[in-house]
Parts: structure tokens; C-alpha cells; sequence
């Protein structure tokens, strides 16, 4: 018998960092060297015992083990309200968040409540995977919009006019920026705001490397902006902000109206956060472990630091980056493209980058390198 695959799996390639672990799993068993990866962002750094300890505690209560529901129990909600008002002065109310099993499962049900079949949408090229592929799951039409080294990496006005059209519904916005590292300041997101309100669009604003910041810089939120609850929708981590990642948490917070919306979409599909991770959420909320964060951001600037003298000696060109966990990097001009660069590289020191090119068209003369990654023993690699 042969079993038909639905015709929308031939929309999208497959998850880069899913294909590039059978590229690592061959080459170690070919080589017998474990690859040194700079390949995924996943925080390696041990939360707090802080909050290991609450969630020992949480996980133990009698509840612990029932249905959460299907929006953020109270606790969450005002501790989540308050971070907002004390990190960013902004006023929300419960109507205005709702916490995700991680950001990406916003990234995948937001289209479903935002966009039809055919409808458009906005996307950064280079930007985050997970920006385009459900989009393309759900038989939109992705729109890249171009981010260049000359600019900062920053996005356009004057292109975005030129895109969007009568069937744009919604554009995604990350800053600190998945991959190039990118930051805009509150004034340089201002024009954003106005542009999706002259054209009754939606700004998603990925805010996930919000509290993964250095040099001094501070990343704003999009929620600043006066009028921006009209248009906006941010989505927040746990994951990097607390070296949360496998726990799955996350949140949405802005416009109720596109909250509203999501919940409903997601009562078809998930049974909402689990309590002890609800609460822990609001613990670390409200509970922030000053010396332990900043040993964290202290140990990544470190990393970067280190990672990028050696990449440096590759031949590689870029920025220091203010923001997120990544060094976006622009390959020497001998290379023939970010793809043979990066296998080359794996084959011929066992290192590995992640080619651009899954990052957009853009991207194919870059590689990203993840700062989340042990470096004692980087030197009998580079």
C-alpha cells in the first residue's frame, strides 16, 4: 500500500537544525570526533537553583497534575502584567496576554487566527525559520523583505511600501535579531508602527532576546509605542531570558482582540500550560535572580567574544552583535556559498556553522554561529 503525504509537506524544506543533526551524526561516526556545534541556540547554562527549587515545589502540589485550562491562570496573568509595567511601562490587562507552550507555538497557530488561504504576510530575509513556515503550511503567501549589511540589518519603510498589498495581513518583526543579531532602538521602531497602521496591517514582534543583551544596550518592547495595542502582538521567552528552554514557555501580550483569537485557535489544539510551569513562570516573573542573570549574559559575552577572534582567523567578516546569541557572519569572497563553506568546514575540522541560506536568499554568503556553546576546548578545533 502507498500512503499519500498531504501535498502541503512539499511547501517547505525541512527544519535546518532537524537535516543538519543527520550531517553531524555522519560525520562523527565517519571521523570518530565529536563535531564542535555552533549550530542551535539552545541555552546550555543551568537555571537558577532558584527556580529549579520552586519548581520541585510546584510540581508536587495537588493540582500539579490536572488541566491548566485554556488561558493563564491569575497568577501568571498579574505576574506577567507587572513585569510589562515595571520592565517597560506598559499597561496591560488580562485580556492582553496569554501564556504559549514555548514562542514557536505562537509562531504556528498565530496564522491560523490572523490569515486565509492566499492572504500574505511579511517576512525577514535572513530571518528565523519559523517565521515563513507555518505561513506556508496554512497555504499563505510569504512575502520576504530584504535585510542588508549596509543598513544594519534593518528593515526598509521604503521597500515594505513597495510589498505590501490590499492582501498583506500581517508583517513579523525580531529584535534583537534571529540571526544577524541586530537591535533597533524604541524611536527606530516607531516608523514600523505607523506603516501597519496606514496599511491596517499586523506587526508580530519576536521580543524572545529581549533580556539577552550587551554593552550596556537595553531592548525596548513594540507595546512603548502609543497606539501600537492597536496593530501589535508580542510574543516573549522563557527560554533564553531564563535558560528555560526545554520547559516550553512562553507568551503572547498586546492586542485582545488577536489574543482572544489565538486562545480559540488553540483550545483545538493544545490544553493549555501546564500549573507547575505556570507558576514557576510567574515566580521567575516576579522573582528575578539578579547575580545569576548577570553571570549568564557575562558568560555568553564571553563566549561570543571568544568565538569571534576564532572566526575571525576563518576569514569571516562581521559585527559584534548588542543583542540575541548569534554571530552573523559574511564568508570570504573564495568561498563558492555559505552551504559548501559550512560542510567543508564540518568535513574538514569537524565545526560546525549554520549555512545562511536557511535563514533566506539573503543569507547565502553568511553563517550563523550560536554563542550557547562550551568553548574550553575550542582551540583543538580552531
Amino acid at each position: 500500500m502507498s500512503i499519500k503525504i498531504a501535498g502541503r509537506m512539499d511547501a517547505f524544506p525541512e527544519y535546518i537544525f532537524s537535516r543538519l543533526a543527520k550531517v553531524v551524526a555522519e560525520t562523527e561516526k565517519t571521523t570518530g570526533r565529536r563535531v564542535l556545534s555552533f549550530g542551535a541556540g539552545s541555552p546550555d547554562i543551568v537555571p537558577s537553583g532558584m527556580y529549579l527549587s520552586e519548581l520541585q515545589k510546584y510540581v508536587r502540589e495537588s493540582d500539579a497534575h490536572l488541566y491548566p485550562g485554556y488561558r493563564g491562570i491569575p497568577e501568571f496573568d498579574s505576574a506577567l502584567i507587572d513585569w510589562y509595567k515595571r520592565r517597560f511601562s506598559v499597561e496591560l490587562t488580562r485580556e492582553n496576554v496569554l501564556p504559549l507552550l514555548g514562542a514557536k507555538d505562537g509562531l504556528a497557530h498565530i496564522p491560523l487566527a490572523l490569515a486565509d488561504v492566499g492572504d500574505e504576510v511579511l517576512v525577514p530575509d535572513p530571518g528565523y525559520p519559523g517565521f515563513a513556515g507555518p505561513s506556508l503550511l496554512y497555504g499563505l503567501t510569504v512575502v520576504p523583505y530584504s535585510l542588508r549589511q549596509e543598513s544594519g540589518f534593518l528593515p526598509d519603510i521604503t521597500e515594505l511600501e513597495e510589498l505590501v498589498t490590499p492582501r498583506t495581513r500581517y508583517m513579523w518583526l525580531n529584535f534583537p535579531s534571529n540571526p544577524t543579531g541586530a537591535a533597533l532602538t524604541l524611536d527606530e521602531l516607531r516608523p514600523f508602527v505607523e506603516f501597519a497602521k496606514r496599511h491596517a496591517i499586523i506587526i508580530l514582534y519576536d521580543n524572545a532576546y529581549s533580556e539577552i543583551t550587551f554593552d550596556g544596550f537595553v531592548a525596548p518592547s513594540i507595546l512603548q509605542i502609543p497606539g501600537s495595542e492597536e496593530v501589535a502582538l508580542e510574543i516573549g521567552s522563557f527560554s533564553k531570558t531564563y535558560s528555560f528552554a526545554g520547559y516550553r514557555m512562553g507568551w503572547v501580550a498586546g492586542n485582545a482582540d488577536i489574543v482572544s483569537a489565538l486562545q480559540k485557535v488553540k483550545s483545538q489544539t493544545d490544553s493549555g500550560m501546564s500549573l507547575p510551569l505556570q507558576r514557576l513562570g510567574a515566580f521567575a516573573l516576579t522573582h528575578k535572580d539578579d547575580a545569576w542573570h548577570s553571570a549568564m549574559i557575562e558568560s555568553y559575552k564571553g563566549r561570543r567574544d571568544t568565538i569571534a577572534a576564532k572566526l575571525k582567523k576563518l576569514g569571516l567578516i562581521f559585527e559584534i552583535p548588542r543583542g540575541s546569541l548569534y554571530l552573523w557572519a559574511k564568508i570570504p569572497d573564495s568561498a563558492a556559498n555559505a552551504e559548501d563553506f559550512c560542510m567543508q568546514l564540518l568535513r574538514e575540522k569537524q565545526v560546525l556553522l549554520t549555512p545562511g541560506s536557511a535563514y533566506g536568499k539573503n543569507g547565502e554568503r553568511y553563517v550563523r554561529a550560536s554563542v550557547c556553546v562550551n568553548t574550553d576546548r575550542i582551540d583543538e578545533y580552531l
